[in-house]
Order: structure tokens, then C-alpha cells, then sequence
């Protein structure tokens, strides 16, 4: 490009350009434009948007003939693409053409010769060609693609994100939370060699240790200095759980963060890699896990490191303008991306794993040879049919490792017919399995169809003794598991939600409810109850007083169905108590939480003085929230009294209680108590009774898992991973003698969330082996499991 003779700094740029002709850099103080022209194969514009004037024009020659040009306004921001290409082509074309349209304008005004700007490369390898014909988009999505191809070619130069995010902060006078600008975050000082210290914010330095190139990487900070926290995704809309009220995203963002190792870590989460000629990425990039936005487009990378997948916060990934050939299948664990731009590399095909990018909204493949299949369902339907085509029709993963049985006795002895073995298992209601829940779940995985036979097999597979299962449909009860079950020797009784009682009959077969069931030839059944929270709050006085009880607790229609069994393997046949609880499930209603446990303990503590044998005088009142305030003494006193009765009685609670090992709810069961100053309490105040005196109950409770601690988790998904189903045993006449174990951790590792091809829930089952004490009438307590015993390590 040039300047035409007699023109003078300040003037407007002409409105042809003759080609062939160069001409020394020119620009002006007063920021009307800048002209360059710089030779060799990896020559290219750099335009401060400071210098540029509104809607003024930079053109420059961008290495192996490849002239570019782009509008840029006084933000940094490219303008009009059609008003550039004009100005390059020499041809007319309206302002408010858009860029798509202006290439196919131009390329008929000359003859079918297309500015490279709005077309593919045809050749990658080696310098970048341009197309013989016009590209011309064959729909709106194929439109937006090239649109967006357009703008990453414009971000070639070093930074380009980073300067783009500087200029539209000084334009609105906020940097730094209205400090004033400090060009250190721009521009390298001293060299350091510390990685950790540069990307910290602590210092800036070169990346000389990375690739030789003296350029300098740029950390796109937000706004203020405040520390910007991550969050994983917002709560489920059905029931993701978190302790304490907080949501699980903020609390893994905040170790997230912890990882990083760095003080000022969580002041950052962009940064700008781009235009850096960088070879390779160093291995400690990966480390910053709360990073949501990279940059390393315009580099020479051959190919991303499969430790990319450890960035699972990233929502914007850019590796335009590469080298790369191959996509990791390992991408496919960001599930957070929202847009990956993947321009001008040299991919030809895609891996079926990133199908699990359910939130993917712009995939940018334009100026690869892609295969035509992918290419043409990306052109005509866009970004979501192509997720989605990689989703339904990948092939199913390796299956984790067997899950291995802990062993907690070292005199265990096969085929005792003593032992006792509980499973607990959330089985996801069919209802709740859908697309938009589980977008990152193939649709046939989802179907009940499918899910059903993998969980009827596991079922087989671990022979429990006792199961109880959550979320079973009503309908699916009676012709699927009920009879499934039977064939293999079990009985069952189900309890459906509160919320059936207002429907027709056909609208009361879908919804779910709790299913308890067990081997007929080990126990004789005595009862069942049902526990509806909502009808049993109606009848305290103390909850009719408090106008904010229905709003926040008689909305929820949670039940805990109860089974009383006979164990008819030893001689005096002891009672067994099996609760089979599903807990509400919102992290903002802990109170309602530990009110419906609160009340399960009551309603167990009512069982067992009727079919427990225990007297009247025995047990007396079991309703602590009835106790006046100035009676609490004589109910501390009644309670120590119960306690040791009720350490007598055998009960098993299971269930999903959708809070964590760290939560009020856990304290509580595993205590015996919990004060009424436990956080978890606070929105407690309107249930007067409970609130004046804490939380309290009789039994003597320990959770299955606790000698070994809890499993690492039962419930995954891409917004919340953590452990909230248990099994929780009477410690007085019962004893743990082993667990199943948890799914292999790297298995894990690879595994977006559940369900998906090899687990048929978002939970997986946990299963308990016990004996009764000596106490408890054991006939011979010695002997304990009749599985193989294994010598348990946690990683």
C-alpha cells in the first residue's frame, strides 16, 4: 500500500489502491489512519487502536502476497468488512453489506478473484493460498462462520485480545477500578524467569523459556481489582445440592484457585498468548484451572496437549492461524467452552468425544481441509447439529475397572449366612432424564430403555440383601422392577410423593417415589409407614404459627418410606428398621433439610417404640421440638435416658440427603445433636421449637463409609461433583464389615459426568455388608463376609 503523491499526513485514505507499489510507514498525531507495508513472509499490520480514528481504514500486506484490510474505530474494534474490502478491491460496495456479501460482490466485480479476508485457504501447509472461487455462504449459519473467520484473521497480530480488551477499558475510563494505566500489564519490564510469578500478576515477563521469541504474553485483567471468582455453572435446576447454602461451583472454583499457587491468582481468569510465534505451551499453563478465556491463536503450534482437558472452566478457547492437525479427543472434558475457534489449521477431522461440548455455541473450522460431511453439516446447520451429530453417533468408551470390595475385617470367612448386605441407589426418575438436563448424554443412553437393563444388572451383579432405591417411577415399580426383582427372590413395597395425591390416575403412574425391597428368604416382612413431611407438619402447633413455614417447607413434597423386617437367619429373629429417605435438594433450604431429617428420626424413634418391644415408660416423649424453652434441662435428662434404649434397636437409614459429608445434615445424624447456632440453621428462626433448642435425637448413628472416609462422590454431573448418599447404621447392634468401593478415580477423570454409556444415573449405587453385635443376638459374630476380602488404600 502507499500514499498517493501530495498527500499528506491527516488526509483520508484513497478510495483504490493500486497494487504492486509500497511505501513507507505513515500515520498522524491526530489518529486518521495508518498505512504500512512490511516484507517477508511473516510481515503483518500492527495497528494501535489509540492512533486510529473512527471507522478509518488500516491495510497492509500480511506476508506471501496476502493483502488484508480491516476497519477500525476508536475502541479497537473492527468496523464495517465490507467498507475494507472495498477499499482494497477497488470495487463499490454498500457500508452496510455485510462481510460475506461484500467478498461475493468483489469477487464478481473482479472476475472471480476473492480478497483471502473472505475465503478458505485451499492449501494449509506451507504459506496460506487463496481459493480459486468465491466463497459464498449456503446459509445463515455458514454466513455467521465465515463472519467470524473474518474477525479471527484480523487478531493475527501479538496480543490482539488483550490490546482490543485495554482499548474498550481506557474508552470507558475504568482501568483498574479507575486507577490510572499502568502499561507494565502491557509491556514487559525486567525479565523474569519465573512462569508462575508472570501469569500470577506478581511480574510480566518474556516467554523465552518457552520458545526463544522475545515477544511478551498479556494478561487480560478485569476491570477492578477486586478478585473475580469462577463458578462452575449454576445449580441444577432439579436437585444439585452443596453444603452450607453455598453452590458446588463457587466451592470448586475457590480451590481452583487455591491450585494455582499464587497470591493474586483470582485476579485473572483471560489470557492472550495470540500473535506470539510460540512452538510449544508450557506444561504449568495447565495448572491454572480457573482460567475461562485463552488466546494462542496466530502461533506455530503443531498440535494442543492432551492436558488441555485440565482447563474445564474455559468458555472461549482460540487456537487459530496454527499448525495443528489433530484435536485431542481429551477437549471434549472442557465442557464450559462456548466458543472454540479452531481457524486456518490443518484439521481433517473431528474425535466423536467432543460431542460432550453440550454448550458449545460457535465452532470456527473455516480454512481447514475438513472432512465434507463434517464440514457441510457445520456450513448448513451449524455448530449444534455438528455437537450433536459427534455425540449420537460416537462409539461407546472403554468401561471403568470394577468397582473393589473393601474388606473392613481381617478374620473374614466366606458364606456366612449372618452378614447382611444394604444397597442404596438413586436410580434418576425417567422423567428428570432429558436432553436439555443431560445435553451431554447421547439421547439412546438417556432412554429408560436403555438405563433400566444396566441397572437391573447391577442389582444382579452385587446380590444386595436389602435395596433402596430412589426415584423409582410409579409406573416402572409395578412392571419393571417389581417383577424383574421378584424372579430373583425379592419383595418390595413402594411409597410414592405427597404430590400424587392432587392427580388423575394417568398423571400419578409418572411420578416418583422411594421403592424398598428385600430377599425373601433372609427376612420376613412386618411393615411399612410412610412419612409425608407435609402432612406431618400440619399437626405441629408450632409450625401453624409461622407465616414463612409454607412458603418454604410445604412446597416440598419429600417422603421417607419405612420398612420393618424379621431377619430370619438367627434364632430370636431381631427386628430390622430400613428407612429409605430422598431429602430435598436446594443448597438455599438447608433448614427445610435438617427439619425433614429432624422428623425422620421422630417418625423412627415412633417404630421402634411400637414394633421394637421398648415400653412406654421407657422411651417417653420423643418429640424434642415440642420441649418449651425452660423445660430443656428435663429433655437433655429424657433424651440421655433414651438413648440407651434405643442403642438397642437394629435400623438402617438410607437414602439420597443431597448434602455433603461437611453439612449440618451430616453432623447431625452422625452426632446425635446439632446447636442452634449451626449455620445450617440459620433460616431456621420461624420454626420457633426447633430453634430454641437446637436439634437433637436418641439414636446412636454412624454412616457406612466413615471408618474409611466417604467416597470421593456419588453424584456427578459437569455442575456439581461430590458425595450425598449414604447408609447410616445403628452403632449399638450393628457392625460394618465391608463396602463397595468407589469407580476408578482416573476412569473418572475421563467421564464429563453421569449418566453416560456405562453408568445409567447421575448416582451411583453404595452397598454396606454388616453383622449384629453380640448384643444384638449374633449366633456367631466371628464370621462376617462371604465376599473375597481386599486390602483397601485410598489414593
Amino acid at each position: 500500500m502507499y500514499l498517493q503523491q501530495g498527500q499528506t499526513p491527516g488526509q483520508q485514505l484513497p478510495q483504490h489502491v493500486r497494487q504492486g507499489m509500497s511505501a513507507t510507514s505513515q500515520g498522524d498525531a491526530t489518529g486518521h489512519y495508518i498505512s504500512a507495508s512490511m516484507g517477508g513472509s511473516n510481515a503483518h499490520l500492527v495497528g494501535l487502536a489509540g492512533a486510529m480514528g473512527h471507522n478509518e481504514l488500516a491495510m497492509g500486506n500480511m506476508g506471501g502476497g496476502m493483502p488484508s484490510a480491516m476497519m477500525v474505530n476508536g475502541a479497537g474494534m473492527m468496523g464495517n468488512m465490507g467498507q475494507a474490502h472495498s477499499m482494497y478491491s477497488g470495487t463499490d460496495v454498500a457500508s452496510g453489506m455485510s462481510a460475506a456479501q461484500a467478498a461475493a460482490a468483489a469477487a464478481q466485480a473482479q472476475g472471480g478473484v476473492v480478497n483471502p479476508m473472505m475465503s478458505s485457504p485451499s492449501v494449509i501447509n506451507g504459506p496460506m493460498q487463496v481459493a480459486p472461487t468465491p466463497v459464498i455462504p449456503s446459509s445463515q449459519y455458514h454466513q455467521q462462520q465465515i463472519m467470524v473467520y473474518q474477525r479471527s484473521r484480523a487478531a493475527a497480530t501479538p496480543h490482539h485480545h488483550a490490546r482490543a480488551a485495554m482499548a474498550q477499558q481506557r474508552q470507558q475510563g475504568n482501568y483498574l477500578g479507575g486507577s490510572s494505566f499502568d502499561n507494565s500489564h502491557l509491556v514487559a519490564g525486567t525479565p523474569v524467569s519465573n512462569y508462575a510469578d508472570f501469569v500470577s500478576g506478581r511480574s510480566t515477563t518474556p516467554l523465552g523459556h518457552l520458545n526463544g521469541h522475545n515477544s511478551t504474553p498479556v494478561i487480560i485483567r478485569p476491570p477492578s481489582t477486586r478478585a473475580k471468582s469462577v463458578s462452575i455453572g449454576s445449580a441444577n435446576d432439579r436437585r444439585t445440592p452443596g453444603a452450607g447454602g453455598a453452590s458446588a461451583g463457587a466451592t470448586s472454583a475457590s480451590q481452583s484457585q487455591q491450585q494455582a499457587g499464587a497470591k493474586g491468582a483470582s485476579r485473572w481468569t483471560e489470557l492472550d498468548l495470540g500473535g506470539m510465534n510460540l512452538r510449544v505451551l508450557s506444561p504449568p499453563l495447565f495448572r491454572y484451572t480457573f482460567m475461562t478465556k485463552l488466546y494462542i491463536n496466530h502461533n506455530q503450534l503443531t498440535h494442543l496437549p492432551v492436558a488441555i482437558s485440565e482447563l474445564r472452566n474455559l468458555v472461549e478457547l482460540d487456537a487459530s492461524g496454527n499448525a495443528i492437525s489433530i484435536i485431542p479427543p481429551e477437549l471434549g472434558l472442557c465442557c464450559q467452552l462456548k466458543e472454540l475457534l479452531l481457524f486456518d489449521n490443518r484439521i481433517s477431522d473431528l474425535p466423536y468425544e467432543l460431542g460432550t461440548l453440550y454448550q458449545l455455541e460457535s465452532l470456527g473450522l473455516e480454512g481447514n481441509p475438513l472432512q465434507e460431511d463434517l464440514k457441510g453439516l457445520l456450513q448448513k446447520e451449524g455448530t449444534r447439529a455438528l455437537i450433536e451429530y459427534l455425540r449420537e453417533n460416537g462409539p461407546a468408551p472403554t468401561p471403568p475397572p470394577e468397582r473393589q470390595w473393601i474388606s473392613l475385617d481381617k478374620n473374614a470367612k466366606v458364606q456366612n449366612p449372618d452378614a447382611i448386605t444394604v444397597m442404596s441407589y438413586n436410580v434418576l426418575c425417567p422423567k428428570y432424564a432429558t436432553p436439555q438436563m443431560y445435553s451431554y448424554c447421547p439421547a439412546w443412553v438417556l432412554a429408560w430403555e436403555n438405563r433400566r437393563e444396566i441397572i437391573i444388572n447391577e442389582i444382579i451383579d452385587y446380590e444386595p440383601d436389602v435395596i433402596c432405591l430412589q426415584e423409582v417411577e410409579a409406573s416402572q415399580f409395578d412392571v419393571f422392577f417389581k417383577s424383574r426383582l421378584k424372579d430373583l427372590g425379592y419383595e418390595g413395597v413402594f411409597w410414592t410423593k405427597s404430590r400424587a395425591r392432587t392427580m388423575s390416575e394417568s398423571e400419578r403412574k409418572l411420578v416418583d417415589g422411594c421403592a424398598t425391597f428385600y430377599k425373601t428368604d433372609k427376612f420376613k416382612f412386618v411393615a411399612s409407614h410412610l412419612l409425608e413431611f407435609q402432612q406431618s407438619a400440619l399437626s405441629r402447633n408450632d409450625f401453624r404459627k409461622c407465616d414463612d413455614f409454607f412458603n418454604r417447607f410445604m412446597t416440598k413434597d419429600n417422603i421417607v418410606g419405612f420398612a420393618v423386617l424379621k431377619y430370619k437367619k438367627l434364632e430370636n429373629e431381631p427386628t430390622l428398621f430400613v428407612a429409605n429417605a430422598h431429602v430435598h435438594w436446594d443448597p438455599e433450604f438447608t433448614d427445610v433439610k435438617m427439619i425433614q431429617t429432624t422428623m425422620l428420626t421422630e417418625e423412627l424413634a415412633m417404630l421402634a417404640k411400637k414394633y421394637g418391644g421398648m415400653s412406654a415408660s421407657s422411651t417417653g416423649s420423643v418429640n424434642v421440638g415440642s420441649s418449651e424453652g425452660s423445660e430443656s434441662h428435663r429433655m437433655q435428662i429424657q433424651l440421655q435416658q433414651q438413648q440407651k434404649q434405643f442403642q438397642k434397636i437394629s435400623s438402617i437409614i438410607c437414602g439420597d440427603f443431597n448434602s455433603k459429608p461437611d453439612s449440618g445434615l451430616y453432623e447431625f445424624l452422625s452426632r446425635g445433636r446439632l446447636e442452634k447456632e449451626h449455620e445450617d440453621l440459620e433460616r431456621l428462626e420461624p420454626y420457633a421449637d426447633y430453634k430454641r433448642n437446637g436439634l437433637r435425637h436418641p439414636f446412636g448413628l454412624k454412616s457406612a463409609y466413615a471408618s474409611i472416609g466417604e467416597l470421593p462422590s456419588t453424584n456427578y454431573t459437569p455442575k456439581f461433583n461430590g458425595t450425598i448418599d449414604y447408609i447410616w447404621y445403628s452403632v449399638g447392634t450393628l457392625v460394618p464389615t465391608g463396602l463397595l468401593g468407589e469407580i476408578d478415580e482416573e476412569w473418572m477423570r475421563q467421564s464429563v459426568g453421569f449418566p453416560n454409556y456405562n453408568i445409567p444415573s447421575d448416582h451411583i449405587p453404595i452397598m454396606a455388608e454388616f453383622k449384629w453385635k453380640p448384643a444384638g443376638n449374633a449366633s456367631n459374630p466371628a464370621t462376617t463376609s462371604g465376599r473375597q476380602p481386599f486390602q483397601y488404600n485410598r489414593k
